[in-house]
């Protein structure tokens, strides 16, 4: 009598186990669209961190080009020996071509999207 017992509670758990496999499947696909949508985020993310630099680096090349830098070392040359000490040691020239380089980073980038 046990073994019928047995043998019946075995099929009944091999029913489950199919029944289980079908209700389980749509969460599986679910599984492979949020792991498939991870991967497009984390590309889409990567390239547009390239893009960034790229932009950076058309940017400096710019301002490189028109000699913005010179210019702006021209000018804080020009500036009284004292002054121009505390601009350099507060590295205020340095922080206007960091700016300028922000300001012509945007603008490479919005031109590029057009």
């Amino acid at each position: 009598m046990e073994f019928i017992l047995s043998l019946l509670q075995g099929l009944g758990d091999a029913g489950q186990t199919v029944i289980d496999f079908f209700s389980n499947a749509p969460n599986w696909f679910e599984q492979i669209f949020i792991y498939l949508n991870a991967w497009y985020v984390k590309i889409r993310l990567y390239m547009l961190i390239k893009y960034i630099e790229m932009s950076y680096r058309t940017a400096e090349f710019l301002l490189n080009e028109i000699g913005f830098a010179e210019f702006i070392i021209s000018a804080f040359n020009a500036l009284p020996g004292e002054l121009r000490y505390y601009a350099f040691l507060f590295k205020i020239p340095q922080a206007i071509n960091v700016y300028f380089n922000f300001l012509a980073t945007g603008f490479v980038m919005k031109i590029s999207r057009m």
